[in-house]
């Protein structure tokens, strides 16, 4: 069971670029990094949690997305999530989980912008295979 639902989310910066003279081996590197993290005081048990999503493909590009997701949880889910961010501290489940709402969040528009500049997808999407006997 989940401890803490998505209930919101918005994009504040989105920049997305496509060199056209690129030669030679492209890695494509991603960088997720929750900024902050702040209790929502007129809303009961709600936090903003502000990142940045970041895809380079070496010198052929690069996409870079700012934004928030707002989460709900109970009280002392949401003064643990306080603590530790403040403690510097982000292993623990319910930070796993908000980091997977900004990846589902923000890929689905790093896909729209990869499709109009022509970058490769910056994640393996799952494939079909025959059944085998």
């Amino acid at each position: 069971m989940e401890n803490i639902k998505l209930i919101g989310s918005k994009f504040t910066k989105i920049n997305a670029e496509r060199k056209q003279n690129f030669t030679g081996k492209l890695t494509i590197n991603t960088n997720i990094q929750i900024k902050d993290l702040e209790k929502i005081e007129e809303m009961k048990d709600t936090l903003k949690a502000s990142y940045e999503f970041e895809i380079t493909y070496n010198e052929l590009g690069k996409i870079n997305i700012e934004g928030n997701v707002f989460v709900s949880a109970a009280s002392k889910i949401i003064k643990e999530l306080l603590k530790s961010w403040d403690d510097k501290k982000f292993e623990t489940p319910e930070h796993v989980q908000i980091t997977n709402y900004i990846i589902q969040k923000a890929s689905i528009k790093a896909f729209e912008l990869e499709e109009e500049l022509g970058l490769p997808i910056h994640i393996r999407l799952p494939t079909l295979s025959p059944k085998k006997d």
